[in-house]
């Protein structure tokens, strides 16, 4: 009998869960995909109708305001996908009736519960996340309650690589996301082996012991089917963007610091000084605003005569960007660091030839089709301009072995990798978190967002340590709990299980009077009764135990009761803020001091000696 239950149980599949969080963000704001966009749209679209079978996909995307996951209808996200690809032959209401149709979905919440409940499931997530707040959080959760594998795809670690190209808070924040990650994913996918060796590199330099399961899958596609000229003539497009009779070079890219477009226009003055300007092409750069291009952007003001042949376009249809790369003379793309490069990829697509700098990702995306300059050497990039504008012949010729050795594949080819790589993954993260995540001892764990511009084990800890779903984002003071109990989990190194220890909390109170009740537990039994505090408004407090480690979990809950709201117009509602932790040996007076001399507030607090003394029950 017991045999035919097992027998009778419904068989569970591994199935794919796609997170479009950052795609569905992206296209609020914006109707033409970048990079990124594109590689998601194309990859799920393949899973969700070529691989059908074999992903059994379903969509979702996480709604911060609400912290839950919305499942997509997949007939949706191919509106989505189709709206993206249309360029502008969608009209302004339809893409808004999608998007809206996207916070409103047909799908009942039970319906992704039945879903996770009844099969395996790998969450995979091919945008970014870093900015999502809590995001590891709920990770955990879906791990915990439905036993999920996790998955992202880790497009480039171009802040840790080139950080004085970006801005300071985007640094800081993907440190702090750089430095939890390999703590929570089971593996993760990447774009290219120069990525996949910098990821492992960097991982490496904080936490040398861990594994870090990481696979390049190239993003040579072929763009052609993909950047469609149904409805554009070329004649017609380059008519609008182009002066009439102008041969021109294209380059695609974001105008920020580290595509180094001002290389590119020093080659392009020295050009127009060396060579009639009648013979000089124009230079078509296009590409939204970023960051730091004031420095570019103010040499070409300085100079009327370069501006006259320099264009920056900020944005066209696919259907224009496919006329441009199929009537310019070649293209070029020009970056200090890369992920993969897929305006290279694009321009090898539709035959134009590409010349690029011979670093990082870019000779794989490149090949042995593109020309190479040596990186950031303005005589060297002049010299191979000179040749590719002015020797017809030598153009062509390359040309024609750009075509003949482009290593292009199929989008269906590269989704077809994407899937069964990611349906191959094992589970690891549970394991490297029980072997490799303890609480620092003698150092105190600030619980909010850091300043640091490096990645390390303590920068991770603010996101790790905390558990459980009732905490608002982190913010750099500290971090609000939201009403009800709040976890904190405290794994112990081995060598400290039999010391005496004392825990320092350092918190915050709301904007009344709250009476809090804090517990601590030992794999899952409670020291002693719950120790109440009154914690008076907008005060900071400190609560210190002594305790013996008996085993290697501690955790500490804080029931913060039924919370209060916060200040207009902040519309959350709070218990209190954790501010900081500390855990240290009972003997470690110089730690101790530390803390106190750290918050002069609670120095009296402290010294009073107001601890409370814990015993296993």
């Amino acid at each position: 009998m017991e045999a035919e239950s097992v027998m009778d149980q419904p068989q569970r599949s591994t199935r794919l869960m796609f997170d479009v969080s950052d795609l569905v963000q992206y296209m609020r704001d914006s109707r033409v995909p970048t990079g990124i966009q594109r590689v998601q749209l194309k990859i799920i679209f393949f899973a969700l109708t070529e691989f059908k079978a074999k992903a059994n996909p379903i969509v979702v995307y996480f709604n911060q305001n609400e912290s839950r996951w919305i499942p997509v209808e997949a007939d949706l996200f191919l509106s989505l996908h189709n709206a993206a690809e249309s360029g502008d032959e969608i009209l302004e209401e339809e893409l808004h009736e999608i998007l809206k149709n996207l916070a409103h979905p047909a799908l009942p919440q039970d319906y992704l519960d039945e879903q996770l409940r009844a099969n395996n499931f790998i969450l995979v997530n091919l945008g970014t996340s870093w900015w999502i707040q809590n995001y590891f959080l709920t990770i955990r959760e879906l791990k915990k309650k439905y036993n999920i594998l996790y998955v992202p795809m880790i497009h480039d670690v171009i802040p840790l690589m080139t950080p004085e190209h970006c801005s300071q808070p985007l640094v800081e924040e993907f440190c702090q996301w750089f430095s939890t990650l390999p703590f929570e994913v089971d593996g993760a996918v990447t774009n290219s082996h120069w990525s996949a060796m910098d990821i492992r590199h960097r991982v490496a330099e904080f936490l040398p012991q861990a594994v870090f399961p990481i696979y390049p899958i190239a993003l040579n596609g072929d763009m052609r089917g993909d950047i469609s000229t149904r409805t554009v003539t070329t004649n017609d497009t380059i008519r609008y963007l182009i002066p009439p009779n102008s041969s021109f070079v294209l380059c695609v890219g974001t105008l920020e610091s580290r595509k180094n477009h001002l290389l590119l226009f020093s080659a392009w003055e020295r050009l127009l000084a060396n060579h009639d300007a009648a013979d000089v092409p124009v230079l078509v750069c296009l590409g939204k605003a970023g960051w730091l291009f004031d420095k570019a952007a103010e040499f070409l003001r300085a100079r009327p005569a370069l501006s006259a042949k320099i264009m920056l376009i900020s944005s066209v249809t696919d259907q224009s960007l496919a006329a441009l790369y199929q009537e310019c003379l070649f293209t070029i793309f020009n970056s200090f660091y890369e992920g993969w490069g897929l305006p290279i990829t694009e321009s090898l697509s539709f035959g134009a030839l590409p010349l690029i700098p011979c670093h990082t990702s870019l000779t794989e995306a490149g090949g042995r089709a593109a020309v190479y300059f040596r990186d950031d050497d303005l005589d060297d990039l002049y010299a191979k301009l000179e040749t590719l504008i002015f020797s017809v012949e030598e153009r062509k010729r390359l040309s024609n072995h750009a075509r003949a050795n482009s290593s292009l594949r199929s989008w269906k080819e590269v989704a077809r990798e994407f899937v069964d790589t990611i349906l191959n993954i094992k589970s690891s993260a549970s394991a490297r978190q029980e072997e490799l995540l303890r609480v620092p001892i003698g150092r105190i764990v600030h619980f909010g967002k850091s300043n640091a511009l490096i990645p390390s084990v303590d920068l991770a800890m603010a996101n790790l340590l905390r558990d459980g779903l009732n905490w608002h984002g982190l913010e750099h003071w500290a971090n609000w709990t939201k009403p009800g109990i709040v976890d904190i989990r405290l794994p112990l190194p081995d060598d400290l299980i039999g010391q005496d220890l004392m825990l320092f909390l350092r918190i915050r109170g709301a904007l009344i009077d709250t009476a809090i009740t804090i517990s601590c537990w030992m794999d899952g039994q409670r020291l002693g009764a719950p120790v109440e505090k009154m914690m008076n408004i907008l005060n900071f407090h400190s609560v210190v135990f002594r305790l013996k480690a008996e085993a290697r979990n501690l955790s500490v809950t804080i029931d913060t009761g039924d919370g209060t709201p916060l200040l207009y117009p902040d519309p959350r509602r709070a218990g209190i803020a954790v501010v900081d932790l500390m855990l240290c040996r009972t003997d470690d007076i110089a730690a101790q001091q530390h803390f106190m001399n750290s918050f002069p507030e609670l120095r009296q607090e402290i010294a009073n000696g107001e601890y409370v003394t814990l015993h296993q029950i």
